[in-house]
Parts: structure tokens; sequence; C-alpha cells
């Protein structure tokens, strides 16, 4: 069989399913891990999804950390034998058992499954983020939906109702205990009266009661708040208990959406990653520090894995920032460029819009158009690493 995109991205595994040579000794080992696993009753809750896993993971820890130890996978866990090196991990001091699934390919998710035998498992979303990998969101939701299929019938199953695919993976769960979540009146947990404080982040109201306040920036962010709030109450936390650990022992990881203040600047760092399905929301979150800021400015780079769709998808961007009241938009990389094309040919009178071929030009360019009181964010796929000319620009402008 010829090999995948995605399959390149694990050519420096250690595989969960190894050559010919390999096979029986790794599958002894893995039934020795397996086993290992089972001497242990706790809660162990598995989080798969396009996004917003790490951000959730560390949404639940600052939650049940509470009341006990917490035994979590590395931030951004994407392999199988991550999974596995965690679980060996387990002692009789862990209370909770956190795993991002962050892993694409197919098979070597099924064996992270069986292995880590969660009890809860969430589903954050399905979306586009990976379409050039694995061929369109269906294929992606039927590995996902493997975490939901694996769970014991005494299991909780937790969905995100505002993603049709993901709320239909419900069918599939051998558990009735499934539990959803979103901005949706009818999940069990939903949010509403959302206000954005700009720099000072976000308030919202769960269930209609609860009220909650955190430095996010971004509706996606609201989202993840409600898979948490979700597995807490699963576990049989209250609302003042989730409500106190939220608020008091969460923060933003770097790159995700954070915010970070320079002088009379404030910057929005989303430079982790940038996909089909972050970007319009990063966006709508600029344009929400609007009224703190004399000037907006968007530096928003290629994204990747769109396969024959990227220049269709690139152009549909910008006519979307071209409809938001963004003042500078400068863009990185060869399919960006068609971004500041899509916003000229709308909105070609009120906003600046500049390209750079590389981003080790970026800092200075982002410099020659600040002035004070703006408000930036940077976005973009994580081939460009990014972070590096941010860290450059901080340097060049200074932090408070």
């Amino acid at each position: 069989m010829e090999k995948t995109k995605s399959d390149n991205l694990y050519s420096e595994e250690i595989s969960l399913i190894p050559g010919p040579e390999y096979s029986e000794y790794v599958q002894l080992n893995l039934r020795k891990i397996q086993e290992f696993r089972r001497n242990f009753h706790l809660p162990v809750i598995g989080i798969a999804g396009a996004e917003g896993k790490t951000t959730t993971k560390r949404m639940i820890a600052s939650i049940i950390s509470q009341r006990g130890k917490v035994l979590e996978t590395p931030i951004d866990c994407n392999s199988a034998s991550v999974v596995t090196s965690t679980l060996l991990k387990l002692d009789q001091h862990y209370r909770y058992v956190l795993l991002e699934l962050g892993i694409i390919n197919r098979d070597q998710f099924r064996l992270a499954v069986e292995i880590s035998q969660p009890n809860i498992g969430l589903v954050t979303n399905i979306g586009e983020a990976h379409l050039a990998n694995l061929g369109d969101k269906y294929f992606i939701a039927d590995a996902k939906v493997q975490l939901i299929q694996q769970l014991p019938a005494d299991g909780y199953a937790v969905l995100n109702i505002d993603d049709d695919l993901v709320s239909g993976m419900d069918s599939f769960s051998p558990t009735r205990q499934v539990i959803k979540y979103g901005f949706n009146n009818n999940a069990h947990f939903h949010a509403s009266e959302i206000k954005h404080f700009g720099p000072d982040g976000m308030e919202f109201l769960i269930n209609r009661y609860y009220k909650l306040h955190l430095p996010i920036y971004c509706s996606t962010s609201v989202s993840n708040a409600l898979a948490a709030v979700s597995i807490a109450r699963i576990l049989g936390f209250d609302f003042s208990e989730i409500i106190d650990g939220l608020q008091n022992n969460f923060e933003l990881i770097p790159g995700r959406g954070n915010l970070i203040r320079l002088k009379d600047l404030y910057l929005l760092d989303h430079t982790y990653n940038a996909t089909v399905n972050t970007v319009p929301k990063a966006v709508e979150s600029l344009a929400h520090f609007q009224r703190y800021s004399k000037k907006l400015i968007l530096v928003l780079g290629d994204l990747d894995w769109l396969g024959s769709a990227a220049e269709k998808i690139h152009a549909n961007l910008g006519y979307y920032v071209s409809a938001k009241p963004i003042d500078v938009v400068i863009t990185i990389g060869h399919y960006a460029k068609l971004v500041g094309e899509g916003i000229q040919r709308i909105n070609h009178s009120q906003k600046l819009v500049l390209h750079c071929d590389q981003p080790e030009a970026l800092p200075e360019l982002m410099v020659k158009y600040l002035e004070p009181h703006s408000t930036i964010l940077v976005t973009g796929s994580k081939s460009l690493t990014l972070d590096k000319p941010l860290r450059k620009f901080t340097q060049m402008v200074g932090k408070t």
C-alpha cells in the first residue's frame, strides 16, 4: 500500500504495529502494559479531536488536581508510544489519568485506546484540520469514534454537540451515559451571555446560572471550558470547585491564543498552529479588541495540509477577513498571499495589506506599522515556526 502523508508524520515513531521481525516482542510488551493498566481502578480520561485537546486537558487538570494527583501525557502527545510510556508511570499515588490522544494514524490510535482503556472518552471536534492527510472529515471521524466505541458499559462519552460528526457518535457508544456540551441550549452544559472584555478575558454563564470569567480570548476556549466542566461534573465536582479550579489554576499555554502584554501593546499569540477551523475564530477574537485598541494588526501565514483546496480556502479567508475591523494585514507564505488578494478584491480601500516573503523579515515589518495601543494577532501553520520571529519582535518592542 502506498504511504500517505499521515504515515510520513510517524516515520520516526516507535510504532505499535512493527514489522514481522519485531512483532512478537512488541505484542508481548503491549499485553504487559495492558495488564499493568488493569491493576488501577481510577478515572482514565481519553481526549481526542482535531483541535483544542491540549487546552482542554489543562483546563480539566486545573479542576481535578484540587482533589488529587493527576497523571498526564505530555503537551501535544501525538504518538501511541508516548501514551503507553505515560501509563507505565502509574502508581498508587495518582487519582486521575488524563490522556491526550493526538494520534492521526488510525491503527495506532486504536491500539492506544485498547491499551489505555479510558472509562471517560471526550471528543472535542472533527472539523477539517487534516483533510489532505486523511482524505475527508468522515474518515477522521471514523478514526476518532474508536475512542467512544471502546468505552465500558459503565463509562461516559462526552461529545461536542456543535460538531455534527462528533455529536452523532452517541449512536456508536456502548454506554448510555452520554454527556453533550456546547453553545446549543440542548446540551447538558452550554454557554450563554458571552462577554468579551479584551485584555481582561471573557465571561459567560454555564447553563444560564454559573458565571465563569477566564483569561481566554476566543470562543474555542469557551467550548474547551464546557468540555472540562462536563468531565468534572462526571467526577463529582460541584460548581464551586469547578469555578475555583478554572479561575485560580488555569492559564493558556503559549502559542494557543494567550495574551502577551508589551508596553502599550497587546499581542495574541496563536503561533502553535493554524487551521481552517481556528483562523476565523482567532480573527474574531482580534476584532473584539477594537474598543481597547487604536489599531488592529493581523499577521497570517499559510495553512498546511489542504491539498487541492488550498488556493480556494486561502482566498475565502481573505473574503472573511475583509469584513472585520482590522487595519493592517501582513501575510506570510505562498498561499497566504491569496488571503491578501481576497481582501483587496472586497475591501481594497480600507485595509493596508502587506506581504512578507520570509518569516525572518516579519519583526521589522511589524514594528514599522505599529502605533501605541495596537493589538496584534499572529497565527499560521506549525511549519512556519512563527514563534521564532514573534520572540524577536517581543525583544525589539520590550515586555512590560
